[in-house]
């Protein structure tokens, strides 16, 4: 089905925006720095009875972040019908910061679909079914901790894929990579690792001989899959993966935003390509994304920004529907519980696989009370009215 087609006939306007702004207070260890707070966003767009959710990250470690912004850009929809509300808000891809715009479009789809009847994936083209496995992640330099996490995600059925964060110390990633492996042979779990572009090239070097030198003790430490390993061009990373032997690349930063690396990937820069939400700046360019991926015979992966809401089931059920070979946008312990307790209907589980249910939109339906009260401040964007709590 034609998304614009499905939508055609739904002539309701967009009635009111609400923005809930969740702090999520929890330490992320990257190559690049730490994480202490994230600002989430909480998308609710209401017409016709329903209302249409997505989520998107405003900001990192700076809890006095607000919305301000995101609600001037957003007024331009308010009275717009659906369809020509999706149709604006694609039209200002590059215009609007990236999180919002593609924050947007999830949520007009979702409310899209639940207006007319159908299923989002129905409503994009998009054919897959079959459930989808979750990646467990585990962001620590604690060697301990990594081993116990990985003990868990194998006593908990959630070990078919774990991620690792990699920090650019050879010997330190060598040694998260064992703590994994102790607990979870290769037969077992697939064990991606991700680098951030902790690695430096060397154009000097012939090859660069010291990232591949870093990529294969990574590899034979345990290792199966690296993401961006280094800051490099297309090129460098088509040659990076002819020489990296068993170890597959996974380009991440290269596929942002998604209309641009439709127009610049290159087939053979991995043998698996990520499309991080958050960083997409649209749902329907990724889609679009996604799709040359998968021409080049590449595998697909659908990432995460550390979501914790509405985006985890969403882009589950892009994931599942791309027929991506896993996803790791999946509800958080501890982080996700206030928006559990909120949910009244999901079309995704915490199971591992993830199997998918065909409901109107992306098929979530939320306790809007239980989401406020969790929340630091509510933006209400209408004909007249801004409301704050």
């Amino acid at each position: 089905m034609n998304l614009w087609t499905g939508l055609a006939g739904c002539q309701a306007p967009v009635e009111s925006i609400r923005l809930y702004l969740i702090q999520v207070e929890a330490v992320k260890k990257f190559s690049f720095g730490t994480w202490t707070s994230r600002q989430h966003v909480f998308f609710e767009f209401c017409a016709g009875g329903h209302s249409g959710w997505a989520e998107n990250i405003l900001s990192t470690n700076r809890p006095d972040a607000d919305t301000h912004l995101w609600e001037q850009k957003l007024q331009a929809l308010i009275g717009l019908p659906v369809a020509k509300a999706l149709d604006w808000t694609h039209s200002q891809v590059g215009q609007w910061d990236s999180r919002l715009s593609e924050a947007a479009e999830a949520a007009l789809i979702d409310l899209g679909g639940k207006l007319t009847d159908q299923n989002a994936l129905e409503l994009l083209g998009l054919p897959g079914r079959a459930p989808i496995y979750g990646v467990h992640v585990i962001l620590s330099d604690d060697i301990a901790f990594v081993r116990s996490q990985a003990r868990w995600a194998l006593e908990n059925n959630r070990s078919r894929y774990i991620k690792v964060k990699l920090f650019g110390d050879p010997a330190l990633d060598v040694a998260v990579i064992r703590a994994v492996r102790e607990e979870c042979p290769r037969e077992k779990t697939f064990l991606i690792g991700d680098v951030n572009c902790g690695y430096q090239t060397d154009e000097s070097a012939p090859g660069n001989a010291k990232l591949l030198e870093n990529l294969h003790a990574l590899y034979a430490a345990g290792l199966d899959a690296c993401e961006d390993p280094a800051g490099m061009q297309a090129e460098t990373w088509v040659q990076i993966q002819k020489q990296a032997g068993g170890l597959s690349l996974i380009p991440d930063v290269p596929m942002r935003p998604a209309a641009e690396a439709a127009r610049s990937l290159l087939p053979g820069m991995g043998g698996i390509y990520n499309i991080h939400p958050g960083c997409t700046a649209s749902i329907l360019d990724a889609l679009v994304l996604a799709r040359r991926i998968q021409q080049t015979g590449a595998k697909l992966m659908i990432g995460d920004d550390s979501l914790i809401g509405p985006g985890c089931t969403i882009w589950q059920q892009l994931a599942a529907g791309l027929c991506a070979d896993w996803v790791e946008a999946t509800e958080k312990a501890g982080e996700s519980d206030f928006y559990l307790q909120a949910v009244r209907q999901s079309a995704t589980a915490q199971t591992n696989p993830i199997a998918i249910r065909m409901l109107p939109g992306f098929g979530l339906q939320l306790d809007a009370e239980r989401i406020a009260a969790s929340a630091v401040s509510i933006a209400r964007i209408g004909p007249s009215s801004r409301e704050f709590r």
